[in-house]
């Protein structure tokens, strides 16, 4: 009687997850196959200007430029990662500073609104005379577009502590570097989580921008060839690469954030905002 009972209680909790993932799953889905028939219609019977492909010839384009795609990819997914990478160093150097050091914060936020005020695409051709169109160009832009929300985030974040658990470690004497390491780093994971987020599709936004410029391997160079060779789907396959590693960039990093700082992070973090 218990099994019949458990295996009932089990069928009901299937019941109730699945109308849920395919909410979450099967609409979206359903809504992307709807626009891709949509676009195929338009473009047979049309109503779509040259300039917009239809998805079979995007598909078309993919599997005749597979290995393209993915020899191009390769340098832009690097310069992002670096950027990315170097770009949260720096982030949190300048919040341990802007947080430990009394007046330091608002110098701190006037030179990252400096930085993030200037257009990527003036600067862009004056850091190549500097650091060159390799790598490091790239690594540059990328670190420069994803900046701005890591420091505000990262700010935010350290100074997210409670009052009560500041008063105890003042109280149990700890240093510095272990309220900064014990206290203040766990605090701010919710914010510096939503800040890594945002910035993870700039970083890619940076490196593509440092490839229009100049490069010779990487997905903006392969796309501005596209353009002027005006191979419609190419170019519209390379924007959707880009939109996908924006995309993957954003999922992994959430992936994260639920493994380190569990479902709810998000929740609290709207509620304390």
């Amino acid at each position: 009687m218990s099994a019949a009972a458990s295996r009932a209680a089990e069928a009901a909790r299937a019941g109730i997850r699945l109308p849920g993932m395919a909410q979450s799953f099967g609409i979206p889905l359903l809504l992307f196959a709807a626009i891709v028939a949509l676009l195929e219609w338009l473009k047979d019977s049309g109503h779509l200007p040259i300039t917009v492909p239809a998805p079979s010839q995007v598909a078309e384009a993919f599997l005749q430029s597979y290995g393209d795609l993915l020899y191009h990819m390769g340098p832009t997914v690097l310069g992002a990662v670096l950027g990315y990478a170097l770009a949260i160093s720096i982030a949190l150097a300048l919040a341990a500073i802007a947080t430990s050091v009394r007046g330091a914060e608002p110098p701190i936020f006037r030179i990252g609104v400096a930085i993030d005020s200037i257009p990527l695409i003036a600067l862009t051709p004056i850091l190549m005379v500097w650091v060159g169109n390799g790598l490091s160009s790239r690594i540059a832009i990328a670190t420069i577009a994803s900046l701005f929300p890591l420091i505000v985030g990262s700010i935010r974040g350290f100074r997210a502590v409670e009052q009560n658990a500041s008063e105890l470690f003042h109280v149990l004497s700890a240093s510095r570097g272990q309220a900064m390491v014990k206290l203040a780093l766990p605090s701010a994971l919710p914010y510096l989580f939503a800040a890594f987020k945002i910035a993870a599709p700039l970083a890619i936004l940076g490196s593509l921008i440092a490839e229009w410029v100049s490069a010779d391997r990487g997905l903006g160079i392969m796309m501005v060839y596209a353009l002027f060779s005006f191979n419609v789907p190419l170019a519209w396959l390379t924007i959707l690469a880009v939109c996908a590693l924006a995309a993957l960039a954003y999922g992994l990093v959430a992936g994260i954030e639920r493994l380190v700082v569990g479902a709810g992070s998000g929740e609290r973090l709207h509620s304390d905002g």
